[in-house]
């Protein structure tokens, strides 16, 4: 394939990543759900394209598997995906989608997705409660266990409801495509479904409303709510990436008054910032002549992310952030919308819920004065 195609892809596909997340910011059902489909075909006609180049090669070989994304299936996966082709379709599939392939989608988020990686991300799949333990509450103690104790101790610890908010994701599914067998219908519903919840994922951990949503990071959890809507934080002013600034506004401040040890923040930014601001204060010319970028007088991990406003930086402990994500394990038929004439729409439910520990878990700042000449 000429090169010029293969940058036409990825301008397409990173297109159809932003029109994805501005449509899961717009709240307009329909919306969304034109965005997804879009986004899903673009993944499909890529993954159909791939595979007629690929028709000479061995797919039996695991080496020739995985440099295609391809993975060798298991017996159950293998019987539900004939189902699903024999069927020219999901619907009137009645089984589930085997475990593996959700287990595999999980992987993917965690080792593939850098926020995700960081935070406390549980695959809740079956599990409707999470137990949590909150704030800075003692949970062990010595002593004889009063009364007062007990219920302090009871108090460490918070159900998070896992199963109250629903993540969408629409496939759309074309004869060519059923036409390429079981492995390469995994693929494609594996790429779809952990591209599109990586996107509405990241979007609700990073500024999640609260309302039918995930609570995100930079929200005051202490703030007034209005009709569901949490408040943001009030952004923290920072001129400079120093020594004494980063210690005393990030890591102080996260140590929670000393009660614990700091041993890596998360810094998470704008691209833009990034580039613009971040990326020179962090970079270095060595004696050597080669340069060096990253560098920090703190331990942190700096995390690009298009959820973050231009202008501001949120700080915190990844494992601070809990989030549950489950699947219904059903593909089913959408009659609801229907966007594409020669293919059938089939929608994916999952089912998440998140917010930070407690409202001192994040710190949000603005950074418009980092790089900025001082008069």
């Amino acid at each position: 394939m000429p090169v010029e195609n293969l940058d036409r892809n990825v301008k397409n596909e990173t297109e159809m990543k932003e029109n994805l997340l501005k449509a899961l910011n717009s709240g307009d059902d329909k919306e969304m759900a034109a965005a997804f489909t879009a986004f899903a075909d673009n993944i499909q006609q890529n993954i159909i394209s791939e595979a007629k180049r690929a028709m000479n090669e061995d797919l039996t070989d695991r080496q020739v598997m995985a440099t295609r994304g391809l993975q060798p299936l298991t017996q159950d996966e293998v019987k539900y995906y004939n189902e699903v082709i024999d069927g020219q379709g999901f619907d009137g599939v009645e089984k589930l989608i085997p475990p593996t392939v959700i287990d595999r989608v999980f992987d993917y988020l965690t080792q593939s997705h850098e926020l995700l990686k960081y935070i406390q991300f549980e695959n809740t799949t079956g599990v409707t409660q999470w137990i949590v333990k909150k704030g800075d509450i003692p949970t062990a103690w010595w002593g004889k266990l009063s009364a007062a104790i007990k219920e302090l101790l009871d108090d460490g610890f918070e159900k998070i409801q896992t199963d109250l908010y629903k993540l969408s994701a629409f496939l759309p599914v074309a004869k060519a495509m059923l036409a390429l067998g079981p492995v390469w219908l995994d693929k494609y519903v594996r790429t779809v479904l952990a591209e599109s919840m990586a996107i509405g994922l990241e979007d609700a951990v990073i500024k999640g409303t609260g309302k039918e949503q995930p609570i995100g990071m930079v929200k005051d959890l202490a703030g007034a709510v209005v009709d569901g809507v949490y408040p943001d934080k009030a952004a923290v002013a920072i001129a400079d990436l120093s020594p004494k600034t980063l210690g005393k506004e990030i890591m102080a401040k996260l140590s929670k008054n000393g009660k614990r040890t700091v041993k890596e923040a998360l810094l998470i930014v704008n691209p833009l910032d990034y580039w613009e601001k971040i990326f020179p204060e962090t970079t270095y010319l060595t004696q050597s002549g080669t340069y060096v970028s990253g560098v920090l007088p703190i331990p942190a991990k700096v995390i690009q992310s298009v959820s973050v406003a231009q202008g501001k930086m949120v700080a915190g402990i990844g494992e601070d952030y809990f989030l549950g994500v489950g699947s219904s394990q059903k593909i089913e038929y959408s009659d609801e919308y229907r966007f594409l004439e020669d293919e059938r729409v089939y929608i994916s439910k999952h089912f998440a819920n998140g917010r930070p520990k407690d409202n001192a878990s994040f710190l949000v700042f603005d950074i418009t004065g980092i790089g900025v000449p001082t008069p």
